[in-house]
């Protein structure tokens, strides 16, 4: 006979300290600290309830599934985006060793009150991606008697990020939204690649230049995105992927897309990334200024400047690996022109 397994539920007296404020009446941010007993397999938005039913009923938040569903209960939590309605306090509190969770609005985007966030400029950015099917008359049939088939493989291709909630996650964890603006952000360009991908769709060129436009090469890849994503989307995947086709459409006469051919060039070549020159052969004569910035540095500290790359031990089965690879490749174009 099985023996029943009784889940030990402890109980513990946290401080809860939330980030308050109102545009129209406060100068600037302040924290409010509220006593609350949290018990095993409470969650964040369970305690924000709590408080605001019996502490202080001004606190203001956005929640309405309470079932990672809808995505709006997005807040940061000691620093890290997540689901409010999905994420237990408890594992928070024992983790970082201290009694105190610090609860803060999504950060990028302009606060409404406590921790409401204004959600239009995402809207905004997604909008321009045309994030919808554009009908591909070779793929979707005249009659609704007639269904749009496709392989498991194609499907595969784009499945996962269909799971996205929109939540914005991970708009508010990436550093390359903070330092500009006007980048899509992550969750941006991971639907526009879904779309892209789709062999029902035929507006994927129109998309990629949407995407360069909103600073598709902004990513520094930083994985931010993949780890406070609730549903495993992997933005930064799906950013690169979108990269890529971009390039294999044609699109080379770009700083992001010569960075990527010079990264791979330099590897084979040298076994490592020919740093010296990089800005001249990503931004043509423009570079020049940031070498002899950086030569005039080094000088100035003592050392002397070199734009010699060495070649590293190894570059002999780099190269071999880049030849396999492009075998490969070129099987698998033969492949698909045949089909």
């Amino acid at each position: 006979m099985t023996e029943k397994i009784t889940p030990k539920r402890e109980k513990l007296l946290a401080n809860i300290r939330i980030q308050r404020f109102t545009p129209t009446f406060d100068r600037s941010p302040y924290f409010d600290n509220f006593k609350v007993d949290v018990e095993t397999g409470m969650t964040v938005l369970e305690v924000l309830r709590q408080i605001k039913n019996t502490q202080d009923s001004s606190l203001t938040f956005r929640a309405f599934c309470r079932s990672a569903i809808c995505g709006s209960c997005t807040v940061r939590v000691n620093g890290n985006s997540v689901l409010a309605c999905s994420t237990q306090l408890m594992p928070i509190i024992k983790d970082f060793g201290k009694g105190t969770v610090t609860i803060k609005p999504m950060a990028n985007l302009p606060v409404i009150r406590d921790l409401v966030v204004d959600i239009d400029p995402i809207i905004e950015k997604l909008a321009k991606m045309h994030p919808y099917l554009m009908e591909n008359r070779q793929r979707i049939p005249e009659t609704l008697e007639q269904e749009s088939l496709m392989s498991q493989e194609e499907l595969e291709a784009f499945n996962s990020l269909t799971d996205c909630i929109l939540c914005g996650a991970c708009f508010s964890a990436c550093s390359s939204v903070k330092a500009d603006k006007n980048y899509a952000g992550p969750l941006t360009i991971a639907k526009a690649y879904r779309f892209s991908i789709d062999p029902r769709d035929n507006f994927r060129c129109v998309r990629i230049q949407a995407s360069m436009d909103q600073g598709l090469w902004s990513c520094v890849q930083c994985r931010k995105c993949i780890k406070v994503c609730p549903k495993d989307i992997r933005p930064a995947d799906a950013i690169r992927n979108m990269r890529r086709i971009a390039i294999d459409d044609g699109i080379h006469d770009t700083a992001g897309s010569r960075r990527a051919k010079a990264y791979t060039d330099d590897v084979e070549k040298f076994g490592q990334v020919n740093k010296p020159m990089l800005p001249v052969i990503v931004n043509g004569t423009k570079g020049w200024t940031a070498i002899e910035a950086a030569e005039a540095y080094l000088e100035s500290k003592g050392i002397e400047p070199t734009r010699q790359v060495c070649t590293l031990p190894g570059q002999d089965s780099a190269a071999k690996i880049y030849a396999e690879v492009r075998k490969i490749e070129t099987q698998d174009k033969e492949k698909k022109d045949c089909d």
